[in-house]
């Protein structure tokens, strides 16, 4: 059982009326929560908090239908400001109350819808003629069915958005300001724009995929010959560096000569230094030598065996090459395998 109290309305019958709601009956649902919650939106209500109230009789009236919980509810609208909220929930508790047989519940709903139907602010949504039969057009959320569309129908005041989807469509999506009790207000949805599809990737042409490993191969013996020149510069280098220190290593050797004339042992300092400089200056240049003949035959190899321009298969002979080095004590030399 739920109690529907007393409320100022302003009108005697609705305190005789609203006072005998004690012995509604209630059928299914939950009604220990309803009843919970009944109780807790009467008590902020009283307080006039009625922001608060409003969602608390909704989600009873929810769990537990029933006509004195509706005109509590569409009292709580009213209250609120909130016009057509009230309007609409007065009317469904008039329906609700001819089902129960309360005559009196019944024509206490009715009036007050009656009452605040001139008051009505309504939106009307037009649709564009040109748009697709599957329009989609939503209004808070909520969608709105096409035997709507140029229809006014209540909202409250406030903002209220206006959304429009449709297949291969960008959307369309607008909000309107409803400012006051009465007032009228229109939204067209215009003819929706079609999305812009993404191009296909274009396929390679054949020729081009055809000429890449080429490319690829010109291009990898462009680089080997660039660096076969650079080591055989190197090489060419530690030559010239070889031959510059043996001829300074046989100056040195004619100074120490000179100045030990005879043949026997020379303890001459200057000429032991001579003799010193003419030996690492041996050591230098043979070991510029080898090192310049050896980085001159890897560049010279790394040359010869590029890969050249239209040449299929050079490249997998190229990368067969083998170049290598050596060097010791009594000389140097280099090998290179591969297939040439």
């Amino acid at each position: 059982m739920r109690h529907m109290g007393r409320t100022s309305v302003g009108v005697a019958m609705v305190f005789v009326v609203m006072g005998a709601f004690a012995a509604e009956a209630r059928a299914g649902g939950n009604e220990a929560a309803a009843e919970a919650l009944f109780v807790e939106a009467k008590k902020l209500a009283a307080k006039g908090r009625y922001a608060e109230a409003c969602p608390k009789f909704a989600e009873s009236n929810r769990l537990d239908r029933g006509a004195g919980t509706l005109i509590h509810l569409g009292d709580c609208y009213e209250k609120n400001k909130q016009t057509a909220s009230a309007w609409a929930t007065y009317k469904e508790a008039a329906s609700a109350a001819q089902a129960l047989g309360r005559k009196d519940w019944e024509k206490l709903a009715s009036q007050r819808a009656n009452a605040l139907e001139p008051k009505l602010a309504r939106l009307t949504i037009k649709v564009a003629t040109s748009n697709d039969a599957s329009i989609d057009v939503a209004r808070d959320g909520t969608s709105v069915s096409q035997a709507s569309f140029g229809v006014p129908i209540p909202v409250d005041v406030g903002p209220h958005s206006v959304e429009a989807t449709s297949a291969g469509h960008k959307p369309f999506k607008t909000t309107v300001t409803v400012s006051k009790d009465g007032e009228d207000v229109e939204v067209t949805v215009p003819k929706l724009e079609p999305e812009v599809a993404a191009p296909p990737a274009a396929a390679p042409k054949l020729a081009e995929t055809a000429s890449a490993p080429a490319e690829k191969a010109a291009a990898g013996g462009g680089g080997q010959r660039t660096a076969g020149f650079v080591v055989g510069g190197i090489g060419v280098a530690g030559l010239a560096a070889g031959a510059i220190t043996g001829l300074m290593a046989m100056g040195k050797s004619s100074d120490a000569k000179e100045i030990c004339a005879n043949d026997g042992p020379c303890a001459s300092r200057n000429a032991v230094d001579a003799s010193e400089s003419a030996k690492t200056l041996g050591l230098v240049s043979t070991i510029g030598f080898v090192a310049g003949g050896v980085a001159l035959a890897a560049g010279a190899a790394l040359v010869f065996t590029a890969p050249k321009e239209g040449d299929a298969g050079t490249q997998k002979a190229s990368a067969a090459v083998r170049v290598t080095p050596s060097a010791g004590p009594g000389g140097g030399g280099l090998t290179v395998t591969g297939v040439f």
